[in-house]
């Protein structure tokens, strides 16, 4: 063929690079040894030109690695340049300033070789199941704490593996077969991504991908500035608050939009805090507030390069969304994880139907100790709460957003770890009101089952659990986050009575972690419901008795809707 560029060609092509980084990223979903990767999916896989910029990524990659990523390859490109490249090598690092924001997210990068040319470069973001440091991460105040820093370095010198990396690393996390299996997995996903792309450039006769990725790169441009054209231009504003360390912090979000252009100021930010790591680096604030945007304005163009440079981010240095080295920024997920809401909440004026209302925010249940046996163990068990509500409908249960991540199974957690998970269930109640529901919460509780020879540590800090954040249109919150443990001496939730009332942690500094010890503690997680869309009393009363008969609504619950309910179970007006 001669003309690679015209409509039908190019989407085929366009296409062909997705299915490559899709290859790629079900590489690493097979060959991965820990919960984190294989079963939350907690990675991403790109596609990159030879100047670090995204052509393409697999649909299923985590969002926040799509962006960081190529920020990343940047970094080591510039530790490594173009020159000092060869074919074989494998770059690495996970510093949160250049990569995704705190140390478990490790870049292993492949730059690609054509006839001794760099062509491109394939590479993937994956949370490591241990970096070393403390387990406790809302004590540490510096990241040397956090773990093991991995400036840019090879991991791979023309195909030869670096085995004094491959030492320190060893030496620095307390899983290290299952760290270094999970970093081979990248290396090979990548490896994957590379031949093919060899050979889909040798089946089209391309000597340089530049042509391709500047099309594609700027196609997806154009669509960006085609959509923010469509929006009023003006200034949009919002806040949001979210638990801070025990006392609530608000983020101040303006979104502009000028032409063709728009920009999100976090000007006002609370500074920098100096303990508890839910402190956010440039690059991870860029992300999901970029995130958020491409997910509104053209949700429908594979995502790229392209697609974001009409965006500009602006967070002020030493702020607690762009802090400055050696901050903590182990936790930063409870601070991050709020920005694309409050970009939401500004734009949901002027595009009502593109927003969603808040959504109960995930929480990874890590659980790590030493079993019965004597074998150290960690796992994750990955779970999400409910979706907002939108003028699209109900916000599902159980739904892990902003990730792409998925819900660990019970059994595979069980079976990696000594514990059970007593109890997996959605909360009733917990979706906020509105003519569209928020999705459901769940609640999560883990126990052991036979005595540990030393205390094992659950994770045990979910997203809100001092605030509530609004629906959109007068829709209502969904249920706070909560986390307790019972002492198993026939306390309030053992045997599965009554919960304990609901503590208020205001002014101190809440745990992120629980020890357990004896089988007859039980660890008990509310993960938090999503809110409403709309006036509650606009309901259908036949949503609102649905709602009731499957048990999503309470009689109680049902008044928000101004619905009671009668002894026959059935609601009225």
């Amino acid at each position: 063929m001669t003309d690679f560029f015209d409509p039908i060609s190019l989407e085929i092509m366009w296409s062909r690079l997705i299915n490559i980084t899709e290859e790629c990223w079900i590489t690493i979903w097979r060959t991965a040894f820990r919960t984190i990767i294989g079963e939350a999916q907690d990675f991403g896989c790109e596609l990159l030109d030879a100047d670090a910029n995204s052509i393409a990524h697999s649909p299923r990659s985590m969002p926040v690695f799509n962006l960081t990523l190529p920020l990343a390859v940047r970094h080591l490109l510039r530790a490594f340049p173009r020159d000092a490249l060869a074919d074989g090598d494998v770059l690495v690092t996970n510093d949160p300033w250049m990569c995704a924001g705190h140390l478990y997210d490790l870049a292993v990068v492949t730059p690609v070789f054509r006839r001794g040319a760099l062509v491109g470069l394939v590479g993937s973001i994956g949370h490591c199941s241990d970096i070393g440091g403390t387990r406790d991460s809302m004590s540490v105040r510096e990241i040397y704490d956090e773990g093991l820093q991995i400036p840019p370095l090879r991991l791979y010198r023309r195909g030869r593996l670096n085995e004094d990396l491959v030492a320190l690393i060893r030496a620095n996390v307390r899983m290290s077969d299952m760290v270094l299996g999970d970093i081979e997995a990248q290396v090979s996903s990548n490896r994957v991504g590379a031949e093919r792309l060899l050979a889909f450039m040798d089946e089209y006769g391309l000597d340089s991908l530049a042509p391709l990725a500047r099309t594609v790169q700027d196609r997806a441009e154009r669509a960006m500035r085609e959509a923010i054209r469509a929006v009023p231009e003006g200034v949009y504003r919002s806040e949001i608050q979210f638990d801070g360390l025990g006392e609530p912090l608000t983020l101040p979000c303006a979104v502009i939009v000028s032409g063709e252009e728009i920009t999100v100021d976090w000007t006002g930010a609370p500074p920098q805090l100096p303990q508890g790591g839910i402190n956010c680096t440039y690059h991870y604030t860029a992300a999901h507030t970029t995130y958020a945007l491409k997910s509104i304005l053209t949700p429908e163009i594979p995502s790229n390069a392209g697609c974001f440079r009409p965006m500009r981010v602006i967070a002020p240095e030493g702020s607690i969304l762009n802090c400055r080295y050696p901050a903590s920024v182990n936790e930063r997920t409870h601070t991050g994880w709020y920005l694309g809401p409050a970009v939401f909440m500004a734009l949901a004026p002027v595009l009502p139907d593109r927003v969603q209302a808040f959504t109960g925010l995930p929480i990874g249940m890590g659980a790590y100790g030493v079993d019965p046996a004597g074998r150290p163990f960690k796992d994750h068990l990955f779970q999400g709460g409910g979706q907002g509500a939108s003028a699209h409908g109900d916000g599902k249960s159980a739904l892990l957003y902003p990730t792409s991540a998925a819900n660990v199974s019970v059994e595979m957690f069980e079976n990696r770890t000594p514990l059970l998970v007593e109890c997996k269930e959605l909360i009733p109640d917990s979706g906020g009101p509105g003519r569209f529901r928020g999705g459901l919460g769940q609640r999560v509780r883990i126990r052991l089952l036979e005595p540990a020879p030393q205390p094992v540590l659950v994770d045990f800090r979910p997203h809100g659990m001092l605030v509530s954040t609004p629906g959109l249109f007068g829709g209502g919150a969904g249920a706070r986050a909560r986390a307790y443990l019972s002492d198993g001496a026939g306390g309030p939730d053992h045997g599965g009575a009554a919960e304990p009332p609901a503590p208020d942690h205001r002014g101190q500094r809440t745990a992120s972690l629980a020890e357990l010890c004896d089988p007859a503690q039980r660890a008990t997680i509310h993960i938090a419901g999503g809110s409403g869309y709309g006036d509650p009393t606009d309901r259908p009363l036949a949503e609102v008795q649905a709602d009731l008969d499957d048990g999503y609504v309470t009689p109680r619950g049902a008044a928000a809707y101004g619905v009671t309910v009668g002894p026959d179970g059935r609601g009225r007006r």
